[in-house]
């Protein structure tokens, strides 16, 4: 019985020195732990085998959190199991293996700048990537933007007979009828695809979504400049148009849905205001490009008897080739999957990416997270702002012609104050985009920052009622305004209402949107504003027809007034709902 214990002691002994880190390492002893020392290893107590089991448990439960271990921990473990025991005991005698002391989890020293080195490594690639995503997304606005002016830049052409694109001389609808119902459709165009395809995008992807939207572009655009073959009638130009307004409604909120997925939240508020520049920069160099180019490209074609004017075709094969420029940068910096690259961290990543598993399919994670939103008092307060805003943005389209006929400027004076309102929301949003409505992560500073929001769009949308008050006592001939005065206030105007318009909603829905959501909350704002619109730009149409008719100056303005009328109250309802949109996102935040 005695030497049977003795055996037992001793093969006890030997587990437990081979399982030692280290000769001076204390093991659990009698209150849960053992001892040894450097002359003898004996056992002062014995440890029940269910803690031995639970101590074991919570070890690998700790383990299997370090995700940047892992892959080294199989590969040590693989060249172990090929090993002899004495290279075993040599391995663990040295602070290598798992089992207590100053090694933690067992993961040892090297392992720790082996992981330590990689996450520089991949912090440096990340920011590389999102680099490289910011300059794509700049590119890609920029660009899509600069084709959207192809078609008014060739208006006067495609009107033309000589034109090359057929119209039957029987129909009743002439050809300015039929760009007239081509302008209204592909208006709701647009809107269709902001009420239908954000819930895609953010299925999809930003990147994705943007690498289709471009490809469709390219190619309807390629369609219609290149050759009579592939667009020989005015109605097929037509069909051609829609489907690129369609796949135009889908860029601004996959840009967003980019910024969400690449970017820091601190950063968020630059990089949209990177893509107002990039909108309105592109509007004004297409213009100027295609200017020089309809003058450049060859005017007349001969076929048969008949001499055709193609110079227009140039345009749209320009519009369709500069595309290909976003399409291969989104292709290269876009080609890894964007969640490795946002600063939210793994953990939140993959707490995210459960989430997304667990309740179905991403679209109806976009739907849910939409309607869950639309239950929100800022939700509503930034759709009244964002869609009136829209408004007020897109009357730069009736500029020139209020000036010509309001202030009796000339064409090419009006059509500079046109650019002069571009100029100044161009300003705001590049130079005091971040200032005027910074964003932070920072919980303790986020209440002042919401206020400074806050007063920040009041400010700018109070300057937008004076000058729109200021142009209806104008109109109603109460004060009098030179055109210089007039060209100012419209550069105020302009610099007034872009960074509401672009930066407060988006900004929103960015946040409460998420990875899941953001793309599909930005959509129902334009959907809802592009509505507006459209039912706004044909009553001012009619004006513009009332106001050409009369020969006096005086009967003009009056029929401008009520233009300037509403969109003063219009403005006054923005500033107060935007106000208390983002005093009310703030609180929120808070609390």
């Amino acid at each position: 019985m005695g030497n049977k214990m003795h055996v037992q002691i001793l093969l006890w002994s030997f587990v437990l020195v081979v399982l030692s880190p280290s000769p001076s390492t204390s093991f659990l002893s009698s209150e849960g732990t053992f001892s040894s020392d450097s002359s003898s290893s004996r056992l002062t107590s014995f440890i029940p085998a269910t803690q031995i089991q639970s101590a074991k448990k919570k070890s690998r439960r700790k383990r299997k959190n370090i995700c940047a271990f892992s892959s080294r921990k199989s590969f040590r473990q693989n060249e172990l199991s090929q090993s002899s025991a004495p290279a075993l005991i040599a391995f663990y005698s040295v602070g290598g293996g798992g089992g207590g002391g100053d090694g933690g989890d067992g993961d040892g020293s090297l392992e720790g700048q082996m992981s330590s080195s990689g996450n520089d490594i991949k912090s440096e690639s990340n920011q590389h990537s999102a680099l490289g995503i910011s300059v794509s997304l700049f590119v890609t606005y920029l660009t899509v933007m600069g084709a959207k002016c192809a078609l008014p830049s060739t208006l006067s052409f495609l009107t033309s007979p000589n034109s090359g694109l057929s119209h039957p001389s029987s129909s009743t609808v002439s050809r300015h009828d039929v760009l007239s119902r081509l302008l209204a459709l592909s208006t709701l165009s647009i809107a269709t695809g902001k009420l239908a395809l954000g819930p895609m995008i953010d299925s999809l992807g930003g990147v994705a979504s943007l690498q289709i939207a471009l490809s469709t572009l390219a190619l309807c655009l390629g369609l219609i400049g290149f050759g009579n073959q592939t667009c020989p009638t005015l109605k097929i130009l037509s069909i051609y148009w829609i489907i690129v307004d369609f796949a135009f409604s889908t860029c601004w909120a996959a840009c967003v849905k980019s910024i969400r997925e690449y970017t820091n939240e601190k950063k968020w508020a630059k990089e949209i205001g990177r893509l107002a520049v990039a909108a309105r920069s592109g509007n004004a160099i297409s213009f100027a490009f295609f200017a020089w180019l309809l003058q450049w490209a060859p005017r007349i074609d001969h076929n048969g008897v008949a001499e055709i004017d193609s110079s227009w075709r140039w345009v749209f094969r320009a519009s369709s080739a500069i595309q290909l420029i976003p399409l291969a940068m989104l292709s290269y910096f876009g080609k890894t999957d964007s969640k490795t690259y946002s600063s939210r961290g793994l953990d939140k990543v993959l707490a995210e990416s459960s989430q997304s598993t667990e309740q179905g399919s991403k679209m109806k994670k976009s739907l849910t997270i939409l309607r869950n939103q639309s239950q929100t008092l800022e939700f509503w307060l930034h759709l009244i702002s964002r869609s009136i805003t829209m408004v007020l943005v897109s009357f730069l389209l009736f500029i020139p012609t209020f000036m010509k006929q309001c202030f009796e400027m000339s064409s090419a004076s009006s059509a500079r104050v046109g650019s002069f309102f571009a100029v100044g929301c161009l300003s705001s949003v590049s130079v005091f985009a971040d200032k005027a409505y910074p964003s932070s992560q920072d919980s303790a500073v986020s209440k002042s920052i919401h206020k400074h929001k806050a007063y920040s769009m009041l400010a700018l949308l109070t300057i937008s009622t004076v000058t729109l008050a200021l142009q209806s006592s104008f109109l109603r001939n109460t004060i009098s305004i030179s055109s210089n005065v007039g060209t100012l206030l419209m550069f105020l105007w302009g610099f007034s209402l872009a960074i509401p318009f672009y930066l407060p909603s988006s900004m929103f829905a960015l946040k409460r949107g998420g990875i899941e959501g953001s793309a599909t909350i930005v959509d129902a704002f334009d959907a809802v504003g592009f509505v507006l619109l459209a039912t706004f730009n044909g009553y001012v149409a009619r004006i513009v027809g009332v106001s050409g008719m009369n020969g006096l100056l005086r009967s003009r303005k009056r029929a401008w007034l009520p233009v300037f009328q509403l969109m003063m109250t219009g403005s006054m309802i923005a500033s107060l709902t935007l106000f208390l949109a983002v005093f009310s996102e703030g609180w929120s935040d808070r609390y």
